[in-house]
């Protein structure tokens, strides 16, 4: 982890509030030594001047008409000032009793009046001496403009009455709440759903008002308010006793709520400032599909954008001052969906079922009802699977397959494919990444390649087409990914252009719906619309939930326990950096202690003080503001779309490790609202006037109560930040050392020339990796016995079956699976083909099963035995067939981290096309030369020796023309697939030396 000797940047996370848990424990203490002063310092006073409260002698009948001395008048006094004593002293035994056992306000004292509110007041501040130790509390500065402020650490205990057995909704547990006419009790829960919601139940809530003066709110006051009856309060403290709250504090006494806290209020709550929000019926046999959610009210003001554009403005309302439904609020009752969505256990194809297809007839997205298979939820949607044996469908489970223990696939897909581009020309590991293998193996177990790039290439298709349309895009809140489709939660207050086939539109329009088998075949040449589109955990059913940061207009803000807190924003901050459509974006990470910009240094920097990065911000946006005026565009969303411009148009996110100040606060808000500057902003910790506020416990539970959103969040900690760091930068020092690997023969050299006859087995590694077998297999069962083949192709010399399990199931099998998933593989390609030798070794029978891989390093050594290697290079290179190890199901061949094969293969084909190219030129056939420097850039696209040698072709073969054009396909290739830190001098030199003033296209990430 890259770290410097600066204190701001040796913290985590500095943070800063108004009130520390220092100041909370010096109040408690002055409040205990005032209490002390009164019960013990008063009782000695007036013992000490005054004496007993009592007389000494019985009075007798003459002092009634005596004359009063000064000494009796003092008495008479002193008499009143006891009783006053015992009076408070009463009022402070039933306050500390009430606080004691955690029931509410104690009761009613007679003649308590100021009395009982000075002790409950004492006795309130008392329990801040304990509160301000443990509760997790920011302390300290390091973001603001007042420069940085040495870090203070800071921990957070878990209640005593939580259980450590405690399940998934710990931050928003299931709740019994009464609703509708009939007062009968429902099970809800919160969540943005994947399936279809047939019924729906409401949850309302209410933000706790900031101090007017000396008067602040309290539960009574909530109670009444909301309510009509203050004494109503214990129903409101009941509901949220224990609940974590945006600042990181919970709710254990009834007397200490905090502003901006979020109160959970029951069903007949009503009035200004109430929000709602419906959630979904916990049912064990349906599941329900995404649903927008809304607040009826909102009483604090946010700075809002008035121009239309696919940016929506969060637009707040109280219940007083509408009659139609709030913004987020449910847009109607949606039906079931007769799109028959079939599972994966009764449907393997379903996610690659194409329509035009053999027996597949693509009908219209009508609402209609789905079936209930086990495993499978009404309406089409998608649920956690059942389990299955892992020899029947597949290695690993990508639900527990995520990069660091959670499902990140599309997390952990960015950061693959940003370490292959990091690595250029190579792909894959080299010798300098030997210590960071294990790190790598977990990356390429979670990410899921295929399906980050179904959501990229659908994303970009549907930009296109709604362009092409004219149409503008929708303003999208949220997206869910399941292993069938892709759902984009729209916001139901804006009204919503009709979507283009094969997006389907449901729920009145509030969401669109493209199933995975109509998505792109291939790559989309289009912009992506929205580039701050960022995944922030999994829901109940298995989906992973993304929101649109652009949609918030403002700030958002991870407040709760700030550990985990970090470590969710965090994991943003990374997917934004590496993901596939954020392309031009720049990521911004102000005062955290980990500078992270090795992970991507063209689209994230790192920063110490807020001002400095918001000042680079602005400036940089600054021409998105003046390129929207030229352009008479209304917002960054719409040019976008209308003038593509990856560099112009990128986004800016800024991350925050603190609260900041007020003013910055205000600065930051504007600044994400305005429509001609794409500026997003997240925060950690709580800020009471952002629009969208998140809450995360300690177990990474993440709720937002305004979007009814509850998700069991990515993160990433310290640690496993640091073992990123070290591999990216292993990949860089490997990407720059160019030293070719001696390449050996294969272990059972193939005879090269009955390749015209198809072999009885053959698998082709040089490309997509293919397994042409004689046998039959269930379709299941073909993506786990596809790496089994690939896996003993790649080794020479066969594998012990130990050694094949940890590698295809590196999580774990049991002896009984891993046979019967060798057995079943066997069948397929023969018994014949792959067998176990005396030793109990795994291999492959090489003269039954031909690899493509054995053949291409058989030719490429007769080539070097041979005076005109033309012919058997010719050959090699013709067994290629596509860009290496593409288009691997996700979570699988995460062996490939640790066998350096992909660097073998590149090295061996660029090489060989190197090679091939030169002789050809010897015998002056340029046509020759091309074909073999095309293929090797089919291979390796990174690859600027091959680039080289086409620019030096087409130079000496065509004209200026032609080296331009190949100028162009040069620099777009190096973009998209190879390392950020841009093409090498040489590279650029020679551009220089034959095109003199050629203008570089902007170099994008």
């Amino acid at each position: 982890m890259v770290r410097t000797n600066d204190p701001v940047r040796a913290a985590r996370l500095p943070q800063r509030r108004s009130t520390s848990p220092g100041a909370d424990r010096l109040k408690g203490f002055l409040a205990l030594l005032a209490i002390l002063a009164i019960v013990g310092g008063v009782p000695y006073v007036l013992l000490r001047f005054f004496g007993t409260p009592w007389p000494d002698s019985m009075p007798t009948k003459s002092m009634l008409f005596s004359e009063l001395s000064i000494r009796t008048v003092l008495g008479i006094i002193a008499f009143f000032i006891w009783i006053a004593w015992l009076h408070f002293v009463v009022c402070l035994i039933a306050e500390a009793v009430a606080e004691v056992r955690g029931h509410g306000l104690s009761p009613r004292v007679p003649l308590g009046g100021g009395s009982q509110v000075l002790a409950r007041r004492l006795i309130g501040t008392v329990v801040l001496i304990a509160a301000g130790a443990g509760v997790s509390l920011p302390v300290a500065s390091a973001v603001t403009t007042s420069g940085p402020v040495a870090p203070t650490a800071v921990t957070a205990r878990h209640s005593a009455q939580e259980s450590a057995s405690s399940q998934f909704r710990q931050t928003e547990a299931s709740s019994t709440i009464l609703s509708g006419s009939n007062q009968q009790a429902k099970k809800t829960t919160t969540g943005v759903r994947t399936n279809h919601d047939h019924q729906g139940q409401v949850i309302k809530y209410t933000e706790v008002r900031p101090p007017h003066g000396r008067n602040y709110d309290c539960l009574w006051d909530i109670a009444e308010r909301h309510l009509g009856d203050g004494r109503r309060y214990k129903e409101i403290y009941d509901l949220n006793k224990n609940k974590l709250q945006p600042d990181g504090r919970r709710l254990t006494n009834p007397d200490l709520i905090m502003p901006g806290w979020q109160v959970r209020l029951p069903a007949d709550a009503k009035g200004p400032g109430v929000h709602t929000v419906r959630v979904s019926i916990g049912d064990h046999t349906t599941t329900n599909e995404t649903r927008t959610h809304t607040t009826e009210t909102r009483t604090k003001t946010t700075e809002t954008k008035t121009t239309a554009k696919p940016k929506a403005a969060v637009d707040h309302r109280t219940e007083a001052g509408t009659n139609g439904p709030g913004r987020y609020s449910e847009q109607g009752s949606e039906q079931g969906s007769s799109l028959g969505i079939v599972s994966s256990t009764t449907d393997p194809g379903a996610k690659n079922v194409k329509p035009g297809g053999p027996n597949v007839t693509a009908e219209p997205h009508i609402p209609g009802t789905g079936t209930n298979a086990q495993g499978e939820p009404a309406g089409g949607g998608t649920q956690v699977p059942v389990a299955a044996p892992v020899a029947a469908h597949s290695g690993i489970s990508l639900q527990e397959a995520g990069i660091f223990g959670f499902g990140a696939t599309l997390l952990a897909a960015g950061l693959a494919i940003a370490l292959k581009r990091r690595r250029g020309w190579a792909q894959g590991p080299g010798p300098k990444a030997a210590g960071q293998r294990q790190t790598e193996i977990d990356l390429r177990l979670a990410a899921d390649v295929p399906t980050a790039q179904f959501v990229d290439n659908s994303l970009r298709k549907l930009g296109a087409d709604m362009t092409q349309l004219g149409r503008p895009m929708p303003n999208v809140v949220a997206a869910l990914v399941t292993d069938r489709a892709l759902t984009l939660v729209l916001d139901p207050y804006e009204a919503q252009p009709a979507p283009p086939g094969p997006w389907q539109a449901i729920a009145e329009g509030t969401r669109w719906t493209l199933r995975r088998g109509y998505g792109p075949a291939g790559e989309v040449d289009a912009p992506a619309p929205y580039p701050t589109l960022v995944t922030v955990g999994q829901n109940a059913d298995g989906a992973t939930v993304l929101i649109d940061l652009d949609t918030a207009n403002g700030i958002v803000a991870f407040g709760g326990v700030t550990n985990a807190s970090r470590d969710v924003v965090g994991s943003l901050a990374v997917e934004l950096a590496t993901n596939l459509w954020s392309e031009g974006a720049h990521i911004s990470m102000v005062g955290f202690g980990d500078d992270l910009s090795s992970l991507s240094p063209s689209r994230l920097s790192y920063w110490v003080r807020l001002d400095d990065a918001m000042g680079e911000v602005v400036r940089r946006t600054e021409a998105q503001v003046q390129a929207c005026q030229r352009r008479n565009a209304a917002s960054v969303a719409e040019a976008r779309m209308t003038h593509p411009d990856a560099a112009l148009w990128g986004a800016e996110i800024i991350f925050v490790s603190a609260p900041p100040s007020p003013e910055e606060q205000e600065q930051l808000n504007r600044l994400a609202a305005d429509t001609k500057r794409s500026i997003s902003v997240v925060v950690v910790g709580d800020v009471l006037n952002a629009p969208w506020r998140f809450v995360v416990d300690e177990k990474n539970q993440a709720v937002c109560r305004l979007l009814g959103l509850e998700v069991e969040a990515h993160s990433i900690n310290p640690e496993q930040f640091a073992d990123l760091v070290q591999l990216f930068d292993a990949a860089e020092t490997d990407a720059r050392d160019k030293r070719r690997a001696e390449q050996d023969m294969p272990a059972y050299e193939y005879s090269a020339m009955d390749l015209s006859q198809p072999a009885p087995v053959e698998v082709d590694l040089l490309g997509p990796v293919e397994v042409d077998a004689r046998g039959t297999i269930d379709e299941g069962r073909i993506a786990l016995a596809t790496e089994i083949v690939a896996f003993l192709a790649s080794q020479d010399y066969g594998v012990h079956p130990n050694v094949l399990a940890g590698a295809i199931w590196p999580r774990g099998i049991s002896q009984e699976l891993r046979d019967s998933a060798l057995d079943h593989t066997r069948r397929w390609v023969g018994v014949d083909a792959m067998y176990a030798d005396e030793s109990g070794r795994w291999m492959l029978n090489r003269s039954v099963v031909r690899v493509d891989w054995d053949v291409f390093r058989t030719l490429a050594k007769q080539a070097s035995m041979v005076d005109d290697p033309r012919g058997p290079l010719s050959t090699a290179l013709s067994l290629v067939h596509g860009p290496a190890w593409s288009n691997l199901p996700g979570g699988r061949y995460s062996w490939l981290a640790a066998s350096g094969i992909e660097r073998r293969m590149v090295e061996s084909v660029v090489d060989a096309a190197l090679r091939l190219a030169e002789a050809s030129l010897g015998h002056n056939d340029g046509n020759l030369a091309r074909t073999a420097l095309q293929t090797g850039l089919s291979f390796s696209p990174a690859s600027e020796e091959l680039w080289r040698a086409t620019l030096r072709l087409a130079a000496h073969f065509g004209t200026t023309a032609d080296v331009t054009n190949v100028a162009g396909q040069m620099y777009a290739a190096l973009t998209k697939h190879g390392a950020p830190r841009g093409p090498e001098a040489e590279t650029d030199a020679l551009v220089d030396e034959l095109l003199p003033g050629y203008h570089r296209p902007a170099q994008v990430a």
